[in-house]
């Protein structure tokens, strides 16, 4: 846009001719400003109390407080004192002002006369902006408007309108809930109160309370729509200051890491509050009041005494090519060899780390048992690290390619022989035509002790979320596609081991993989009700969507294994940002590093036959459930009248027998409550307090 020169005396122009523009106008600022006063409409005017701008041609005074010369576009933002706004709090007292190659700088005071524009359209794009702006800096180094603390409880657009274009503050710490745009458009998803949850994870399609167990119906989905909108409520953006798609520098990076994860948190966030693309965001500052995130990577999970440690883990389409260094691109995994080795690398790094005694994985290649198999290739590599013969692999009765498999990939089972042996022969789900990928079991023995445990291990995958129709379409219930294709995969699951696995001698089951079902989807409840235990909480995350954390990676385990087992996520892929994974990062692949080795998370299960001692005793996991608006709380035993007198305490699966029974006073169970209950595995527990004329049950979820 051209920027006009204020009138000025024929001597002065001469000299402006000779001269820097800005000392120029500095130097013409005080009389201009003062013949022009009484033509100056206040921005609080002109923004209104509604949903849009005055439109209309217009002349503000105000102070620069950002310079955005990479947005779309480009421009600075403006805001009037306090003392020199119009005085009504419902009313915006910002402009943004549309300028190609801005020469202002933050703390001019300028007079600008230009259109405002506030629709669709461009340079709008329903931000109220000043177009054909004709810029006049009346004074350099001013003081800033203070910052407006933003309410933190809705960022919906009649609560944000007021402050359009506006310094903001919020009072309270945000967290990450989405990295996916960092890398491509330079966009941050932050949301109070931690990150934004999958619905159902929390929310049953059909149940309500979700500890039930029905798989049909539809009866809670409002319920659902009514937990996303509350997502979308708590959600704001925080852009770069640009529009840059891929920009040179990724922005809010730890430095140190070179990530920034879901879940990170900035303590005090300030910026100016702008609008485009459908989405209130908020356009960062330089200096001190720049944003810094706190990034924490999460070491290996430790657990206390164990005689068994399993690992789930899905390993991102693991293709070997031909075996031979040749037959890149593959069918779904790596396009190169080079980038099959930096994958290849990043995998054994996480698989090494986490050292387990037996592991199933899902998304390796489907190509058999030989010598060049993506099978043979990984357990190669891990050995090559770990030393000869550390791991071995089940052979699942297919040379060339597995029993009843449909698909491209497969499950698959490792083990040390040192920690295991195997007890007859590989289970394959010998149904057709209800999965691709049929589970895999494997019975074992444990090794390290004179008198050895057997337990059986499944490893499954489920159908994908992604299509379906007809039975399997998307029926907008928050389970998304090829929701019947599962429950039918979860029915046929109970039946393998009941009929298949159980038999075969297993009095212990531990079923893990990729159920590409949420924690309280339908598949779920289908095994929950067969009397099957899911052994992690809906607050344990294993994969994020589109900002939304949920868990398809779960522990399922026969009843008696609840006591006998603990269980931990490593939250190591999904709350990476995509652009660390081998294929997008290229020569830059952090090669030794498990982070975004895949875009599933690992599960880490600890198995201790003589019941389950966790490393933290006395550490306090029972939270009420569900959750309430501000968060996670403790349970305590809070509330009871004292004429109850002693107490019982039972614990109690939602579908099955008492697990633990307390008695005693108030206090003493308060006292002793989470170091009696630290053997439980992670879980839903309904809790059922008795005593003289009082009596209440309590759902809690142990993490």
């Amino acid at each position: 846009m051209s920027r006009s020169l204020p009138t000025l005396p024929t001597t002065l122009l001469a000299l402006c001719l000779l001269t820097p523009l800005r000392p120029c106008l500095a130097q013409a600022a005080e009389p201009v400003e003062a013949a022009n006063a009484a033509g100056v409409t206040r921005i609080g005017t002109i923004q209104g109390a509604g949903a849009a701008a005055r439109p209309g041609t217009y002349t503000i005074e105000a102070i620069v407080t950002g310079v955005y010369s990479d947005l779309n576009p480009a421009g600075f933002y403006v805001q009037e004192m306090a003392s020199a706004s119009d005085g009504n709090p419902a009313t915006s007292d910002a402009l943004f002002v549309v300028q190609p190659s801005p020469i202002v700088n933050i703390g001019d005071k300028v007079r600008v006369t230009g259109t405002v524009q506030e629709s669709a359209v461009e340079p709008s794009f329903d931000q109220a902006v000043l177009t054909q702006a004709q810029v006049q800096v009346l004074s350099s180094g001013n003081e800033l408007p203070s910052f407006v603390q933003l309410s933190a409880t809705s960022f919906t657009g009649p609560a944000m309108e007021r402050y359009e274009g506006m310094r903001i503050q919020l009072p309270v710490p945000l967290t990450v809930s989405e990295v996916y745009n960092l890398q491509q458009r330079g966009e941050l998803t932050l949301t109070i109160g931690g990150v934004t949850y999958q619905p159902t994870q929390f929310i049953d399609p059909n149940d309500n309370p979700a500890t039930g167990t029905a798989s049909t119906g539809t009866s809670n989905v409002a319920a659902i729509s009514a937990y996303q909108d509350a997502n979308t409520e708590r959600s704001l953006l925080l852009d770069d200051g640009s529009s840059a798609t891929k920009p040179k520098l990724v922005p809010y990076l730890n430095p140190a890491m070179g990530t920034i994860r879901v879940g990170s948190k900035v303590a005090k966030l300030r910026g100016i509050l702008g609008y485009g693309f459908n989405k209130w965001r908020v356009q960062p500052l330089p200096g001190a009041d720049a944003p810094v995130f706190n990034v924490v990577r999460p070491g290996v999970p430790t657990f206390g005494r164990s005689d068994l440690k399993l690992v789930s883990f899905n390993v991102l389409n693991y293709f070997n090519g031909d075996g031979a260094g040749g037959g890149f691109p593959t069918a779904r995994g790596a396009k190169t060899a080079a980038d099959f080795a930096r994958q290849r690398s990043k995998i054994i790094a996480a698989l090494a780390q986490m050292d387990a005694d037996v592991i199933g994985l899902t998304e390796i290649e489907n190509d058999g048992t030989g010598p060049n198999s993506a099978l043979a290739d990984l357990v190669g590599g891990l050995n090559q690290v770990l030393g000869a013969n550390t791991y071995t692999f089940v052979d699942d009765g297919g040379p060339t390619q597995q029993p009843n498999n449909t698909d491209a990939i497969h499950c698959a089972i490792l083990y040390k022989p040192t920690a295991v042996r195997p007890l007859g022969p590989a289970l394959v789900a010998p149904v057709t035509g209800v999965f691709e990928r049929p589970p895999l079991a494997q019975l074992f023995a444990t090794r390290r002790k004179a008198r050895p445990d057997t337990l059986a291990l499944v490893i499954n995958h489920f159908k994908s979320k992604s299509s379906g129709s007809g039975l399997n379409a998307d029926l907008n219930d928050g389970q998304g596609g090829s929701n019947e294709r599962r429950r039918n995969q979860a029915n046929a699951l109970v039946q393998f081991i009941n009929t298949t696995v159980i038999p075969a001698g297993a009095t212990r089951v531990v079923s893990i993989g990729d159920y590409n079902a949420n924690y309280e989807e339908d598949p779920i409840d289908i095994m929950r009700a067969a009397g099957l235990v899911v052994v992690t909480p809906p607050t344990s995350a294993s994969y994020v969507f589109k900002g939304l954390t949920g868990s398809l990676d779960h522990c399922v385990v026969t009843s008696n294994m609840v006591g006998f087992i603990d269980v931990h996520k490593w939250n190591i892929n999904s709350a990476e940002p995509y652009f660390l994974e081998y294929g997008m990062a290229g020569p830059a692949t952090a090669v030794n590093s498990p982070f975004r080795s895949s875009d599933h998370d690992p599960v880490l299960i600890s198995v201790n036959f003589s019941g389950m001692t966790p490393a933290n005793v006395a550490a306090p996991r029972l939270y009420v459930y569900p959750n309430q608006a501000d968060g996670a709380h403790l349970f305590n035993l809070t509330g009871v009248p004292a004429s109850a007198g002693p107490l019982t305490l039972e614990v109690l699966l939602p579908q099955g027998p008492p697990m633990l029974q307390l008695r005693g006073p108030v206090a003493l169970l308060q006292s002793e409550l989470s170091r009696n209950t630290a053997h439980l595995a992670p879980g839903i527990y309904l809790l059922r307090l008795k005593g003289r004329n009082f009596a209440q049950t309590q759902r809690v979820m142990k993490e």
